[in-house]
């Protein structure tokens, strides 16, 4: 099923005079989830670049023919050849090999079963000549998000916003955890700017037959957060990148505070119609509006 652009998701598609499409590069752009950016780019607000080496993920990938979305067999990573470990559940894909006594203590050590092996060299997305520029990164690789942001500091000048997996239980060998990519963002930045959802479990134990375990999910697997360039320097940002995150915050992860930042700060600079937030708020749900 389609989704459908929000009301103020479209009210900013069309009022807003961008300098290109926006522009989204997905690292691990496996379709197993919808996307964060399906409506928009069901809507035409957006390009998508994006690469996976999972070869079964890659074929459902080239299925989907769109003018605006361009998808590669390729492992981003450091530069350096890596192993897919490809996992029996396709979600668990990684080139790193899974973390077993971490598997165990949450009661999946299934999650670790590999079903082949597959030996390739990562592109380093610093040293992809032909990339185009892009205002947010996505990257969802299963332990292999520190090495795509090692070898990122070129392309990541204009970006305006990182949507990224973090995790908090350890589930593959080697991999950086939630305080590792937070300095590595923050290092390129980037800060903090909300959680989209995160997951948990259930802790396995002697009682566990007698529990509900979704009302009980008390460990932190895992979750989706969204890193946003330092507003503090907003007044240096180029109005196309100011107009791409306002865009990207409301269509992507419903962050409407921050589109309206945004606008304002457009509206300070004479880009915008000076009602164009008050049209926003218009459009908003009643439930998040005091009018």
């Amino acid at each position: 099923m389609t989704e459908t652009l929000s009301a103020p998701a479209a009210l900013l598609q069309k009022a807003l005079s961008l300098p290109r499409l926006t522009t989204i590069t997905d690292v691990g752009a496996n379709p197993v989830n919808p996307a964060p950016y399906s409506a928009l780019l069901a809507a035409g607000g957006c390009r998508i670049v994006g690469f996976e080496p999972q070869p079964s993920a890659y074929a459902a990938l080239q299925k989907r023919p769109s003018p605006n979305e361009t998808y590669f067999p390729v492992a981003v990573g450091d530069g350096t050849p890596v192993t897919l470990h490809v996992m029996r559940s396709s979600g668990m894909t990684s080139t790193l090999p899974p973390y077993e006594p971490g598997l165990a203590v949450i009661g999946r050590p299934r999650w670790g079963q590999m079903r082949e092996q597959i030996q390739m060299q990562t592109a380093a997305l610093d040293d992809l000549p032909d990339l185009p520029e892009f205002d947010m990164l996505k990257i969802d690789i299963q332990g292999g998000e520190g090495a795509v942001l090692a070898a990122a500091s070129r392309v990541m000048q204009q970006c305006v916003c990182v949507i990224i997996e973090l995790r908090y239980q350890r589930l593959y060998e080697g991999e950086p955890m939630l305080g590792g990519i937070d300095t590595q963002l923050r290092a390129l930045g980037f800060e903090l700017h909300k959680f989209m959802f995160n997951k948990s479990l259930m802790l396995p134990n002697s009682q566990s037959a007698r529990l509900r375990p979704r009302r009980l999910a008390d460990q932190l697997i895992d979750g989706d957060a969204v890193y946003v360039r330092d507003l503090t320097g907003i007044s240096g940002w180029s109005s196309g990148q100011v107009g791409h995150l306002a865009l990207l915050a409301c269509a992507t992860f419903d962050s409407h505070s921050l589109a309206l930042l945004c606008l304002d700060e457009l509206v300070r600079r004479g880009a915008v119609d000076p009602n164009l937030p008050a049209s926003y708020v218009d459009a908003l749900p009643a439930h998040l509006r005091t009018d």
